[in-house]
């Protein structure tokens, strides 16, 4: 795997509001006047949220490149994103000292400043802040642009039907009522099949409407109850969108023009209102194709495991009204240690948010969020589903929904597609994973629906019904089952002489269990939690991250890190910590997190998980804890894919926080999200042979 250029450095700082990156020295030269600074050649684009530094750790992504001429009438470049569209060009340069303006003919521009040799600054849009910060770092050779690799052969339906489109088309629900739909049609006699997207977010979806229409199919993008123009006064709930899903579908299935054969499609929530649909079985459903679907409430969305994750209030503040709202300014970083949580939208000017209400209302799995849950009705699903998702996604739902839809007899047809990327693509996740990295989603879901919604036989239906991208081997593998029946559980343990604390003590992991192992210690305060790199503003929960200095330097977490690998490990699978702890509070969390050291030394979440210790016993019966009793704890690692590679190391860290992706626990036995009142806690780590802590890896054999 190759790592950014900008992970390589950010190792060196912790938790920082802009962060400085040196690459190497360039001479240059300005319009007026002369000075040593050049914008000529080739360099990285990485983009923030905000117009401004906000309070915290930011996600710097590499989003695009630029390549600048340097000639006598002025430098005159372009800004590309990765898959080569334009992002600016530049057709001028004003510059002044370390001042540097890139002025485009349009209403965009990017005011910035040298900062030794790299170039950062704010976009500008008709001469105000568009909500963005770029940074240009310099590369030694051109950006290859990366294509969109070709992971299903086999033929497609043609673009070949002119479109027509409607933006406000009504349709009532069984209760009355009426919902807006953006609809675009195949100009022709069909009948054709109908994709339907049922959404929170944007209806009128041009170029989604135009790609699917000109292939042969009627596009219904659905705006849920309380959203633009559809009825409803609260967005959020979800109380009747399973059967308005179904009404929906059947609604679609009759629309003129249609086949009677409807399939759904969604990223995100929209996804989840996709299985929503499902899971009420409508009759003429006859597929499924959700991108990163939201998974069940209290596994992700507002809670990870039955505790809160903060971040969350971006999601809330975007949502709030009727349509989308900026969030791109809110200055969550500064207001996460903000108690009591329970109003923290109010503390970051958002108002009163009845969703957000709800969510704190309900701290256990209850009967509120069963009804809202998937999985709580998945055995209804009749309809074949094609899943697509990636091993840093953070909406859990693709692999949750497969191994339980998997667990009913008789279920429909499965296939599930894992890349690299995360929630919102491969462009957030550091490093570069060669030519096969980049998956367009909509060619697979044509193929599918070229199957199931037109009677296609294009073998979609009888190939390996597992496409995974393993990280190290950076290339796709087909595979018959998920979990792997190859898989080989293997344990790590945890051991020490008692001194754990940062990765500068001796902390190891091996498969050998310890013997007589004395137990680690550590101290949790609420008013200062370890950190988990994390913008609060990109809803982007699961990245790969670099914690070392956070691993060197935090003495409330501590830290378990093998010898160099001889050879390569194969860990493809669910992944799960069982750790034995006790503590003097009535109440903590858990947090393990497991980690890629690189020869290097630079250390690489690969993913993490958590276990409030209130729910230790499941997540309905919370009861609080005897202080000093010794516990054991289950702990969901979620899963990957991933080649450990000779010389790299690996390493597993526990802590009591992970702020602010989880909330704090404040260690009462109270209410964490609506009390402000917290004590410390004193923690010990138990890794002896009756107490054998461990992370169990679904290693394959190679």
């Amino acid at each position: 795997m190759i790592r950014s250029p900008f992970a390589a450095v950010s190792r060196a700082r912790v938790v920082a509001s802009a962060l400085t990156i040196s690459t190497v020295a360039c001479t240059t030269r300005d319009t007026a006047p002369r000075s040593s600074h050049s914008l000529a050649g080739d360099w990285d684009v990485y983009v923030a949220l905000g117009a401004n530094a906000g309070d915290g750790f930011e996600g710097w992504r590499r989003m695009g490149f630029a390549h600048f001429d340097n000639a006598d009438s002025g430098v005159v470049g372009v800004v590309r994103r990765r898959v080569g569209t334009p992002m600016l060009s530049v057709t001028h340069v004003n510059a002044t000292g370390d001042s540097v303006h890139l002025i485009s003919n349009g209403t965009a521009s990017l005011a910035a400043m040298w900062h030794g040799d790299t170039v950062s600054g704010v976009l500008m849009e008709t001469d105000k802040p568009a909500g963005r910060r770029w940074r240009f770092i310099r590369r030694t050779s051109p950006f290859t642009v990366e294509q969109p690799y070709a992971l299903w052969s086999g033929p497609l339906s043609d673009s070949t039907y002119a479109v027509t489109e409607d933006t406000a088309v009504f349709m009532a629900t069984r209760d009355g009522a009426k919902l807006v739909s953006y609809i675009a049609r195949p100009v022709g006699t069909g009948p054709f099949g109908v994709v339907l997207q049922r959404t929170p977010y944007t209806r009128i979806l041009h170029p989604a409407g135009r790609y699917w229409a000109s292939h042969g199919y009627i596009f219904v993008a659905q705006h849920v109850r309380g959203r633009d123009m559809s009825d409803g006064k609260d967005f959020g709930d979800y109380d009747t969108d399973v059967r308005d899903g179904y009404d929906a579908v059947e609604w679609a299935a009759k629309l003129p023009g249609a086949n009677g054969k409807v399939g759904m499609i969604g990223h995100s929530d929209e996804g989840r209102l996709a299985w929503y649909a499902a899971v009420s079985a409508p009759p003429h459903l006859a597929a499924l194709a959700p991108s990163a679907a939201t998974g069940d409430p209290w596994r992700i969305v507002p809670y990870e495991d039955m505790v809160f994750s903060p971040i969350n209030v971006a999601w809330a503040c975007l949502m709030r009204a009727r349509t989308l709202q900026s969030t791109d300014n809110l200055d969550i970083g500064s207001a996460m240690m903000h108690l009591p949580l329970s109003d923290l939208p109010q503390k970051l000017g958002c108002g009163q948010v009845p969703l957000w209400d709800r969510w704190i209302a309900h701290p256990n799995l209850d009967a509120y969020w069963r009804a809202h849950a998937v999985t709580t009705d998945i055995a209804k699903v009749r309809a074949p589903v094609l899943q697509i998702s990636g091993w840093y996604d953070d909406s859990r739902g693709p692999i949750d929904y497969t191994l339980a839809l998997q667990r009913v007899p008789g279920h429909p047809f499965i296939r599930v597609v894992m890349g690299p990327g995360a929630h919102k693509g491969v462009d957030y996740v550091s490093g570069e994973f060669g030519p096969q990295s980049r998956v367009d989603t909509r060619p697979l879901q044509l193929r599918w629906f070229d199957h199931y919604l037109r009677g296609a036989d294009n073998g979609v239906d009888k190939e390996p019904p597992f496409d995974i991208f393993v990280f190290g081997d950076n290339t796709w593998r087909k595979e018959a089952e998920f979990p792997l029946a190859r898989t080989v559980p293997t344990k790590w343990y945890l051991s020490s002489s008692g001194d754990a604390q940062t990765s500068h003590g001796n902390g190891t992991l091996d498969t050998m269990p310890p013997v007589g192992a004395v137990a680690d210690t550590f101290t949790y305060d609420p008013a200062k939690p370890s950190p988990y790199l994390i913008d609060s503003r990109e809803l982007e929960t699961s990245l790969n991250e670099d914690f070392t200095t956070l691993n060197a330097t935090r003495h409330d977490a501590l830290v378990f890190t093998s010898t160099s690998l001889t050879k390569p490990i194969e860990v493809t699978g669910v992944m799960r910590a069982t750790m034995w702890a006790a503590t003097d509070a009535r109440d903590t969390d858990w947090n393990v997190m497991l980690l890629d050291v690189f020869p290097d030394g630079h250390a690489e979440r690969v993913q993490d998980g958590v276990v409030r210790a209130r729910f230790r016993r499941g997540n309905e019966t919370p009861s609080t804890l005897t202080p000093g009793q010794a516990e054991q704890y289950d702990i969901d690692l979620w899963f990957t894919s991933r080649v450990f590679t000779a010389g790299h190391r690996l390493r597993v860290s526990v802590s009591s926080a992970l702020f602010p992706k989880y909330n704090r626990n404040l260690n009462t036995g109270g209410n964490n999200e609506r009390d402000s009142t917290f004590v410390v806690a004193h923690q010990r780590l138990l890794h002896d042979a009756a107490h054998p802590s461990h992370i169990t890896l679904p290693v394959i054999p190679r």
